[in-house]
């Protein structure tokens, strides 16, 4: 028998050819063996966001504001760019040392597959610590890494993988702490856990979170640890994490409650699995696309035994995990949500419910382990007949496998395909397959005693067999440019100066980032409120003025504006599209506006009126409404007619800096074409001057008569209260793991 250590590297060394033989078309040799992950949010939202974040730190500069979506975006208060994620750092680090000035799709995918390998380690860690033998450890890891949930949608939504790939090493730190009662093991924990944060996912975190915490309270109550000091440590684990994550979250947090995700209504947020999803546990491609809740037909059968029958509390424990994950991922369905909902305010900010499944299958691939460690070991008289209703279980599961197999190859065999991809059949074919190769596994085990010395590799064949059949290739495709040539944009790229572009939903998500121009519009779910209702409420041919609007890339056929007027404009280019709704002629038409000269970077208006944001909007929407000649704000300010040879010269432009030279014969409201956020800084002529918010969504300095230089800069003061409190909160942490009465001493 390998020794310990030995055996450890040897686990180490399966897990990583495991994940290179799964993965390992990502890299082929050869260019026509090559995947790539699907593009959709992989590429059009995490891939922008790396890139908005690489290009200025390549460029010695800190990434705090975007000027290509939402006509300004406050990129370093979105949690979703994984600002301050050390991994992702350290793929900025090697790209910068390989001389790269963008960030390469590339670069996200070596990111994303290298997280499957960390998850396995980190799970294979954790559960050599829960359990007596280590391949039953091994096991599990590959169940969580390769199952149906972690192979499908986080692999494209890069924040959710990242944040999930931490929780084993979590609860490493907080079983440790438990055990042993070393404060280091607290602010360990609390450092993973801020790093969980930091990848971006808000709602996943929560889930890592809630789970974090039940297993603290579940392992010290089982260590006889007292409720005083159980309330101690899980208050400051609270406060380590918050405090560690405070430059993250502070600015998230003041972003979020002024964005149109400050609050979700319950209709939205309690949307979850349908019932009939249940069958994802048995057979994938019947129910949904995606399959999280499939761990594979033999894992799902140790798991249910564990969970039935291991008399360890461990086994207790995560088998109520597993219930409350599946019955709260059903959302409304089941009532227990609607509980959920107005007792845990956290929950109101999230929406489908659905993502639950990663703490179903996470505790699923736990008690998965605990099944195959009973079976790894000596069986007792009990255990013997549970094994064999198991072995039976699994026997009438291959029985019922076999009549769907062949009642799907009937109805292809008539004609009627039995699923819109046809692919059903293929897929019951695995299924019976692997019940009947799990069954037999069960099977040896009961009529050769000594068949549990070599039943682990049984085991784990078996499960890689599954999940590797079913999983692997499910969101890939072959190699592709996320933003590649557009005839149709080119009259866009070739326009000089000044202009944003609407986009009526023709372009990929974030073109004007993936493309290099700037843009109204955006698909982060997160917007500012109060331009979010600009967008919604005033009627397009202010909205254009007001934002330097010179292109609409449209499915309109002819360019008429929302309140029925027809603006100067012509067609300057078009492109097929796939038709449907709204584009039914199925062509994009690209239409460049051409009233009033260039598109206004920014403006003095003389005619400064108060308006609440109740009316505003409305208020814009006025016919006969002059955008350049009046201006809305919340409160007085100092204007009077102007007159003639005004100017205002932007001579530098760049995300979250903006210098302006304003000729102005009397005072006014200087208007910027930049959606308005607390953090901006203004001077004018050095001196200090305050940011206002003109027509309920802009930028606005005061400006008096004569000429000025009109300095913006976004500076948020939160972020550095938040950098102040994480560096307070980690050298707190660095106290508690060296000081020797804490740490690591005796």
């Amino acid at each position: 028998m390998p020794s310990p250590s030995r055996r450890t590297f040897l686990h180490l060394g399966v897990l990583i050819g495991l994940w290179a033989l799964f993965f390992w078309r990502f890299a082929a040799p050869n260019p026509a063996d090559r995947w790539a992950f699907v593009e959709g949010d992989f590429t059009q939202q995490f891939g922008v966001f790396r890139d908005l974040v690489y290009r200025p730190l390549a460029a010695g500069q800190f990434p705090l504001w975007a000027g290509c979506l939402l006509s300004g975006y406050p990129l370093h208060a979105d949690p979703q760019t994984a600002l301050f994620y050390f991994p992702a750092w350290i793929t900025y680090g090697v790209l910068r040392l390989m001389g790269w000035g963008n960030y390469p799709i590339e670069a996200l995918t070596a990111e994303v597959l290298a997280h499957y390998l960390l998850a396995s380690i980190l799970m294979y860690a954790f559960l050599r610590r829960e359990l007596t033998r280590p391949m039953a450890a091994l096991f599990g890891a590959v169940v969580f890494t390769y199952g149906g949930y972690l192979t499908g949608f986080p692999a494209l939504q890069t924040a959710t993988l990242e944040t999930e790939t931490w929780l084993p090493l979590l609860l490493l730190c907080l079983r440790q702490l438990a055990h042993t009662r070393r404060l280091k093991y607290l602010a360990l924990a609390s450092a993973v856990l801020a790093v969980a944060y930091f990848a971006g996912h808000p709602q996943t975190f929560v889930f890592v979170g809630m789970v974090s915490v039940a297993y603290l309270v579940f392992q010290s109550r089982q260590s006889g640890i007292r409720w005083g000091t159980l309330s101690a440590w899980a208050a400051g684990f609270g406060f380590l994490t918050a405090g560690l994550a405070a430059v993250q979250l502070l600015p998230s947090l003041q972003f979020i409650s002024l964005s149109t995700r400050a609050g979700i209504p319950f209709s939205a947020a309690s949307r979850g699995f349908p019932f009939q999803d249940i069958a994802q546990f048995f057979i994938t491609g019947l129910v949904s696309h995606w399959q999280p809740l499939y761990l594979g037909i033999l894992p799902l059968a140790l798991a249910v035994w564990a969970a039935l029958r291991h008399p360890r509390p461990p086994a207790r424990f995560w088998t109520g995990v597993a219930v409350t994950g599946l019955i709260l991922s059903f959302g409304t369905k089941a009532v227990a949500y609607d509980a959920v909902f107005w007792f845990v305010p956290l929950f109101k900010l999230f929406r489908g419910q659905e993502h639950f499944s990663f703490v179903v299958v996470f505790a699923l691939s736990v008690l998965a382990a605990y099944g195959a460690d009973s079976l790894l070991g000596p069986l007792t008289p009990a255990g013997r007949r549970a094994l064999n209703v198991l072995r039976n279980a699994t026997l009438l599961l291959f029985a019922i496998a076999v009549v769907f197999l062949l009642a799907t190859l009937l109805l292809q065999h008539a004609g009627l395909p039995s699923d819109p991809s046809d692919t059903l059949p293929a897929r019951a074919a695995m299924w019976t397959l692997f019940a009947l190769l799990g069954s037999m596994a069960l099977h040896a085990r009961l009529r050769w005693p000594a068949a549990r010395h070599w039943m682990g590799a049984l085991l784990l064949t078996v499960a890689v067999l599954d999940l590797f059949a079913v999983n692997r290739g499910a969101d890939v495709t072959p190699p592709y440019q996320p933003y590649p040539y557009s005839s149709a944009l080119q009259p866009v790229l070739a326009e000089p100066g000044f202009f944003r572009v609407q986009d009526d939903f023709q372009l990929k998500g974030h073109a004007g980032c993936g493309y290099g121009f700037r843009q109204v519009e955006g698909i982060t779910p997160y917007l500012i409120s109060t331009y979010g209702r600009f967008i919604e409420e005033v009627a397009e041919p202010v909205r254009w003025k007001l934002l330097g609007v010179r292109f609409v890339v449209t499915w309109r056929q002819e360019l008429i504006a929302g309140d029925g007027s027809r603006p100067t404009a012509e067609e300057v280019a078009q492109s097929p599209a796939v038709p449907g709704v709204p584009n039914k002629a199925g062509i994009t038409k690209v239409f460049r506006l051409t009233a009033e000269g260039d598109p206004k970077r920014a403006f003095v208006a003389h005619d400064v009126r108060v308006a609440s944001d109740a009316a505003v909007f409305a208020r814009l929407s006025e016919s006969g409404f002059d955008p350049f000649a009046t201006a809305y704000v919340s409160a007085a300010v100092a204007a009077a007619p102007g007159g003639p040879g005004e100017s205002v010269t932007a001579q530098s432009d760049a995300p979250g800096h903006l210098q302006l030279r304003v000729h102005t014969a009397a005072p006014g409201l200087l208007v910027i074409s930049e959606a308005y956020f607390p953090g901006w800084q203004a001077r004018v002529n050095g001196a200090a001057a305050s940011v206002l918010r003109a027509d309920g969504a802009l930028l606005a300095v005061a400006v008096g008569p004569g000429e000025s230089l009109v300095a913006l800069d976004y500076r948020p003061p939160v972020l550095l209260l938040g950098g102040a409190v994480s560096i307070t909160a980690l050298l707190v942490c660095v106290a508690l793991i060296i000081w020797p009465r804490f740490g690591w001493g005796k």
